[in-house]
């Protein structure tokens, strides 16, 4: 994300914990601060204008902050982003998994800072080495949402600068309709015995069959019943992923099915979406009176393998503090984050 926006003309603040340097930072300080992109989006050799480890110097300067982090570590930087934020920057999670509400949670309902975040994550990528990254499928316009949504349209004037993006209703709308929520865990965990064997097991390459995707269809067609309830857009995405699934066919595809994952059971695809977004539409599916079974079976497994209960600890209505069991009343609060009588 930084290479791209730096080979769009910004100049971008990198920033990570110290601690975690190790994984690409300091690869990229050998190489001079240079990130060298390749794949189907903008490519070059993007010089980061800034690489630090300390957040007030990297969010000093910043007009719009974009935090992409696995979500266990999304409460500790929306507590660091208290101290530090200007009233007149955005905060934007890619990908989202409701992290919005729990910065604006923090940050307070009197506080300017425009909170939002977009439908997944903004491109399928990897790092290839040290300092060479790929994207695996060009930018287009992605579907955002702020927390509250009436600051939505805020949100679009601000990061619609940087890439292309569409309006969601809310961040129910952009988090729910990611990719993620209907295909790793159905794919990952059908294919975890060959996970288990070769940590460099790659679903998309190897991982998708029939079987497999008459499930993915199956949690598709669950969730539907719940975006429909809930009068969102629904997103399809097994199309792509049938289509991925012709290895013979799509050659334009070949460097999406070689990104890396899931390596282990405990990897984000199974231990984030089973915790995230899978956790919060059978959540929200029960507060409607909808029935999930095969969602629930596939979180019932990846809780047992991995020794959690994600239905239950995971991001959930309750755990959010999110309000009323009708589409109207949720959807209200999703819109003003007030519950009716702390609107009038």
């Amino acid at each position: 994300m930084a290479a791209e926006f730096t080979l769009r003309g910004f100049d971008v603040a990198l920033y990570d914990e110290k601690s975690y340097w190790p994984e690409h930072i300091d690869g990229i300080l050998k190489n001079g601060g240079i990130v060298t992109l390749t794949g189907h989006d903008l490519t070059g050799d993007a010089k980061i204008y800034q690489i630090t480890d300390s957040l007030p110097e990297a969010v000093e300067g910043a007009e719009i902050i974009f935090i992409s982090l696995v979500i266990w570590r999304h409460q500790a930087i929306c507590k660091a982003l208290q101290q530090v934020l200007r009233p007149s920057q955005t905060v934007i999670f890619s990908a989202g998994n409701f992290a919005s509400i729990r910065l604006r949670g923090i940050l307070g309902l009197d506080s300017p800072v425009v909170v939002g975040e977009m439908m997944g994550n903004i491109f399928p990528c990897r790092m290839l080495s040290d300092h060479t990254a790929i994207i695996a499928a060009k930018l287009t316009g992605k579907m955002v949402a702020a927390f509250p949504a009436q600051d939505t349209p805020k949100l679009l004037e601000s990061v619609g600068q940087v890439f292309p993006c569409t309006k969601g209703q809310n961040v129910f709308e952009t988090a729910l309709n990611a990719p993620n929520v209907v295909v790793h865990l159905a794919g990952s965990l059908l294919n975890i015995a060959s996970v288990e064997k070769n940590p460099k097991f790659g679903l998309y390459k190897e991982g998708l069959t029939p079987s497999v995707m008459k499930c993915i269809l199956a949690v598709e067609a669950e969730k539907r019943t719940v975006m429909d309830k809930m009068g969102y857009v629904m997103i399809i995405h097994s199309d792509h992923m049938e289509k991925v699934m012709q290895y013979d066919k799509f050659p334009e595809l070949d460097d999406f099915r070689r990104l890396a994952g899931p390596s282990s059971r405990l990897h984000r695809y199974i231990n984030e979406d089973a915790y995230s977004g899978d956790a919060m539409l059978l959540s929200l599916g029960e507060r409607l009176g909808i029935q999930l079974p095969t969602l629930r079976s596939l979180i019932n497994i990846a809780s047992v393998i991995n020794d959690r209960k994600y239905a239950v600890e995971g991001i959930t209505m309750d755990m959010l503090g999110i309000p009323g069991d009708t589409p109207e009343t949720i959807n209200q609060y999703l819109y003003t984050a007030k519950l009716d009588w702390q609107s009038v």
